[in-house]
């Protein structure tokens, strides 16, 4: 079981850690968040962690399956200076900080597939959900939740979702300690997260570029009712990814499921 004085020893961040709360269990930790920060006169930074979620939930609503005791899942508080439609850029940072944490604490090959998918060869291991509160000029509150498969075998995940999915135990072929891992996280979070409150997107794009799996192949991208198909040609400042169609037309798509088409 994770202690919430052993998650207070690994977060050593002036902004995202400043306070840590731990949850036995959540329904959902960016739920939770959410709560806590509406009580709070300064909420930035505040970090909930559960060791389960009962009503863990993915990108479009699909559930995340969070059993205790083997994964992260958890929720980072931010009231970033950014008018709401800025703050998309996030969708580039977290994954960012996620990947690059795995890589460094583990040596295992993480990658981001647009928008915010963690793959480690080839396959799903963790996910961002980012979600705001927000008038229309001002963000009022964001919360940056994160799930990501650690020790969990593979084997308890609905089968349909089973042959897309990985954890970084069965990866890496050993146990993982969860605890020191995010704390990488949040060290990586943080370096992130003060280079866009610093203004240097272009870092920060350069390495989602450097990190990415999804730049340079064919894709199907479904977005709402439609399928647009082409070349992932690149990504705009706010993270929305341009798709070169066989036409040689481009579109910018802002929100979709990414499915990366593999040459026969």
């Amino acid at each position: 079981m994770l202690t919430e004085e052993e998650i207070a020893s690994v977060v050593k961040g002036d902004i995202i850690g400043r306070e840590v709360i731990y949850l036995p269990s959540a329904a959902s930790t960016n739920d939770s968040a959410f709560e806590i920060g509406r009580n709070r006169t300064d909420p930035e930074g505040i970090v909930v962690v559960a060791d389960m979620q009962t009503k863990g939930r993915g990108r479009l609503g699909r559930s995340w399956i969070s059993p205790p005791g083997v994964n992260l899942y958890f929720s980072v508080l931010l009231n970033p200076p950014f008018p709401p439609e800025e703050a998309s850029i996030l969708t580039l940072a977290v994954p960012v900080a996620v990947a690059s944490a795995i890589i460094t604490h583990t040596g295992l090959p993480a990658q981001i597939k647009w928008p915010n998918d963690i793959i480690i060869h080839g396959k799903k291991a963790g996910g961002v959900l980012i979600e705001m509160k927000a008038g229309k000029t001002a963000v009022r509150l964001l919360a940056v939740g994160i799930g990501i498969n650690v020790n969990m075998s593979p084997g308890v995940l609905p089968s349909e979702i089973r042959r897309y999915s990985t954890s970084l135990t069965t990866e890496k072929g050993e146990s993982i300690n969860r605890i020191a891992l995010l704390g990488e996280i949040l060290a990586a979070l943080e370096h992130t997260y003060k280079n866009l409150l610093h203004d240097n997107k272009r870092a920060l794009i350069n390495e989602w570029l450097r990190l990415n799996c999804t730049i340079g192949n064919r894709v199907s991208v479904r977005n709402q009712d439609r399928i647009i198909s082409g070349i992932a040609d690149g990504i705009t400042e706010r993270g929305e990814l341009i798709v070169r169609r066989v036409t040689g037309e481009t579109e910018t798509v802002r929100a979709g499921d990414v499915t990366i088409l593999k040459d026969n």
